[in-house]
């Protein structure tokens, strides 16, 4: 990474500001690789899983240290990373154990331990993912926002935190050099809560994994018979969170089955939760259990091929930082019907049929209509266009 250095006028002697000197001294400086050493808050890593978050920051990490050999990166973690997952030489990994999810176990660790840590790799730079950053650091600092549920009063995250994020963010967002972002959807959301950080706040579009591409018919068929008995489905990208509606989803499901007295399936791609619990109980009473595939910890090439080989995608998250599952479909030239939301309009504008969120009969109707017409399946899939060019990972290091 090249670093430009503007000289003061003091530095060039009297009547030679421009000689051949002075500019030879300054194109050294611009393309001198410096080395850093940069902190990354990395415990969002644990949680990652193509189905729940798309992978985003594992994949953006990825791209970032292979691409900067010249830097050390240490990664921080609350917990034992995962083995699987195999990082460049450049990575250095440290676990600060994490004691408890209670808020005041929580604080300690961001502003004592995690500090702490940081001091004592002297680093350079401080990258966080996670929305969060110790207060009390004087690293430089830069901020990666993938979510403001916070903001929204969303299902499933208690009252209190809910509380605490709205007070913290924005200490958060006032002590980062730049804050980053996953769409335009989350910038505007930061800019109503924040107006003052709009010089240095920035949208990285993330990129959606080639993987996600349309099948064969041939393909697609295999893929029916892998997933759902070979008969058409419609596939939910998401944890099993209440924040993911899969409650109101399933309900649609349930009127679209009476209505039409079809063998269609629902595929439900996503981890369980312990907030979910509600939902994961209340399947094996479901009445249409046998026309529901949960398909849990699938990798990327599993869930490419499920989403491309979907009927259509059900989208039913309102307040996700990034659509991510809408992308992989139309990628995949699936069909989407989506709640409708500020988020599902940015990823995937006219192509997607959307539903009020605030009538569960508008999204079974939906349904039963993409069912049955497939003209209007055809003319959705006309209306697909390629996504925004992805941003430059570099951005996150600045």
């Amino acid at each position: 990474m090249g670093y430009g250095i503007t000289l003061a006028p003091q530095y060039f002697p009297k009547g030679s500001a421009f000689s051949p000197r002075y500019f030879s001294l300054v194109l050294h400086l611009q393309n001198k690789q410096l080395t850093m050493r940069i902190g990354v808050n990395a415990a969002c890593l644990l949680q990652e899983s193509p189905a729940d978050t798309g992978n985003i920051i594992t994949d953006m990490l990825t791209g970032l240290t292979r691409l900067h050999p010249e830097h050390t990166f240490i990664f921080f973690y609350d917990s034992a990373p995962s083995p699987a997952v195999q990082w460049p030489e450049n990575v250095m990994q440290v676990v600060v154990p994490l004691k408890g999810h209670r808020s005041w176990q929580e604080y300690l660790w961001l502003e004592w331990k995690l500090k702490r840590a940081i001091q004592q790799q002297q680093l350079d730079l401080f990258l966080s993912l996670d929305g969060r950053l110790p207060l009390g650091s004087k690293v430089p600092a830069q901020l990666l926002v993938t979510d403001t549920g916070f903001l929204h009063d969303v299902a499933g995250i208690p009252a209190s935190r809910q509380r605490a994020g709205q007070k913290n963010m924005i200490r958060y967002l006032q002590k980062a050099g730049e804050v980053l972002v996953l769409s335009h959807t989350l910038k505007d959301d930061l800019l109503r809560y924040a107006p003052e950080i709009e010089g240095r706040l920035k949208v990285l579009q993330p990129e959606v994994n080639p993987a996600y591409k349309p099948l064969e018919w041939e393909e697609r068929e295999d893929v029916k018979r892998e997933f759902a008995g070979g008969v058409e489905y419609f596939i939910a990208v998401g944890s099993l969170h209440p924040r993911n509606n899969i409650m109101p989803l399933l309900k649609a499901f349930s009127a679209l089955k009476r209505r039409l007295h079809s063998n269609m399936k629902l595929v439900l791609a996503g981890s369980a939760t312990t907030e979910g619990t509600e939902i994961t109980t209340s399947l094996p009473s479901y009445k249409y259990r046998n026309d529901i595939v949960l398909l849990q910890d699938a990798d990327q090439q599993t869930l490419a091929r499920a989403i491309g080989g979907a009927y259509a995608m059900i989208y039913t998250s309102r307040f996700a930082g990034v659509a991510m599952p809408v992308y992989a479909a139309l990628q995949c030239q699936v069909p989407v019907i989506a709640l409708e939301s500020a988020v599902a309009r940015e990823a995937g504008g006219d192509a997607v049929l959307y539903a009020d969120p605030e009538n569960l009969e508008d999204l079974a109707n939906k349904m039963c209509l993409i069912y049955k017409d497939e003209e209007l399946r055809g003319r959705l899939l006309g209306k697909i266009t390629p996504p925004a060019a992805a941003g430059n990972v570099e951005m996150l290091i600045g």
